[in-house]
């Protein structure tokens, strides 16, 4: 239930939708109609098309919609709400513990609720590949070969590796080199496959314009170029992460909807909800000490070693943040970036609840952790009903109505508006981009096309039609910025 209630905005409202997620419907569309196979993002080497790929049957059933391009997304989310939630309970919690050690992944704030079901290239799914990873743990070539699909996707997902290795290492587990070579084996088959398919598959959609392909280790290469190991900008970085960014993720600070660039003056969040946490963190890890010192250590257990394990995946996520050189440590701190971080309080409630038999400690930080998700459920709730009383301006849609209207199939503007434009009017408006292109056949229909192709440029400016954001520019006459 708290599931679909988040799904409300993401499902309803398109104002959050740039030309990042525009471009996966775009794939999606073009999947859908057999005129590309979108491997990775267009344009990209890197994140595998798999939420395109996903919104396929949905763009067959709904159409080509944001709606329809999201809906998957919703489902992952179910999917990863009840699998966290019944894989405790299966290692040993009573049900009601189990919902509540689990709820920092159900229970999401507006901003993470948003990022969750945004076509973003990977956002839930790698909770989903850590968690089916644990129980493929045993079956070397079926866990390499999802390491390798999910490293792919989403890089953070090969964390799953040193995580599972940390938390089987005091236990008798195989490791023998049959074992190791058909872990690797089924790592490196994915990967070789993906590069065969991507030689053969234009980085740039559709024929038409430009064509390019190459390894997939071109993928590995952007990643490495982003590294960064200045000591006082990687402090800095996990600083504001720590400070900033984990408290916004989790709604344990107030701050504004603006501030992650969603269209809403709404502030959610509140110091109440994060001394909630912050109480169930406390008095969970207290009692850990307590017991540990009075009654000695006692065997972690497969639900133990289950949470040391996205225990570990959350701390190097953490730590690998800071090496991103992309990130500015002065902006708001990029939060899909660090998105494992909720997994150490999964960690730290699934033990504590594993080890107490005081019922009045297990309702003292059951409680906490309900009230605090509520908190979130509530932030949810404002939105929606912020949402619904003063919906903010559809100004994409409103130009794409417009050239549709006036019979306009060729423009031009920057990449932020380009494919949303485009996507919006189901392509019945190719809008090339001026800045980056992702589809080069839009490029060159444009270009074929240009003595008709319009300009849209922001306002302010002082030629051509205002229409919502921008001015509309005939071909005729050239654009003022």
């Amino acid at each position: 239930m708290i599931v679909l209630l988040q799904a409300y905005i993401p499902l309803t409202v398109e104002q959050y939708f740039d030309s990042d997620q525009a471009v996966y419907g775009l794939m999606a569309k073009h999947l859908s109609e057999g005129r590309a196979f979108p491997l990775f993002f267009y344009g990209q080497n890197y994140l595998l098309g798999v939420q395109s790929w996903l919104a396929v049957p949905a763009f067959w059933i709904g159409g080509p919609t944001v709606a329809m391009l999201r809906t998957p997304l919703v489902l992952l989310n179910l999917s990863v709400a009840l699998g966290y939630t019944w894989t405790l309970a299966r290692l040993g919690l009573r049900p009601a513990v189990a919902f509540a050690a689990a709820l920092p992944l159900i229970a999401f704030t507006p901003v993470k609720a948003m990022e969750f079901a945004a076509a973003y290239g990977a956002g839930i799914e790698p909770f989903l590949y850590v968690l089916i990873l644990w129980w493929l743990r045993g079956r070397a070539l079926a866990f390499g070969a999802l390491l390798g699909f999910g490293t792919l996707h989403r890089e953070f997902t090969f964390l799953a590796l040193p995580a599972m290795a940390i938390a089987l290492w005091p236990v008798r587990v195989e490791r023998t080199p049959a074992f190791l070579l058909r872990l690797a084996g089924g790592f490196g088959l994915v990967w070789l496959i993906v590069d065969v398919i991507k030689r053969q598959v234009n980085v740039y959609g559709p024929a038409g314009g430009i064509w390019e392909s190459g390894s997939v280790t071109l993928g590995a290469q952007t990643f490495v170029q982003w590294l960064s190991f200045d000591v006082a900008a990687y402090s800095a970085r996990i600083a504001t992460l720590l400070v900033r960014g984990v408290p916004d993720m989790l709604g344990a600070a107030t701050y504004s909807l603006r501030a992650y660039s969603f269209p809403s003056d709404l502030s959610v969040g509140t110091s109440s909800a994060g001394m909630l946490l912050a109480a169930a963190v406390v008095f969970a890890m207290g009692r850990l000490l307590w017991l540990r010192w009075r009654e000695g250590g006692a065997p972690a257990g497969e639900l133990g070693r289950f949470a040391i394990y996205v225990a570990v995946v959350g701390v190097l996520n953490i730590l690998l943040y800071g090496i991103n050189g992309g990130i500015d440590p002065a902006d708001a701190p990029v939060l899909r970036y660090a998105l494992f971080a909720p997994l150490l309080i999964v960690a730290l409630s699934a033990r504590f609840f594993q080890r107490e038999r005081a019922r009045s400690w297990i309702v003292a930080v059951s409680a906490c952790l309900v009230l605090w998700a509520a908190g979130n459920v509530v932030d949810n709730v404002r939105l929606i009903v912020d949402m619904k009383a003063d919906p903010p301006p559809r100004s994409h849609r409103i130009m794409a109505n417009y050239l549709l209207n006036h019979r306009i199939q060729y423009a031009r503007a920057n990449y932020w508006d380009a494919y949303v434009i485009t996507f919006l009017s189901a392509e019945r408006v190719i809008v090339a981009s001026t800045t980056t292109v992702r589809v080069a056949a839009h490029q060159a229909e444009v270009d074929a096309h240009a003595d008709t192709a319009v300009t849209l440029v922001r306002q302010p400016c002082d030629q051509g039609v205002p229409v919502a954001a921008w001015c509309v520019v005939e071909p005729s006459v050239s654009p003022d910025r």
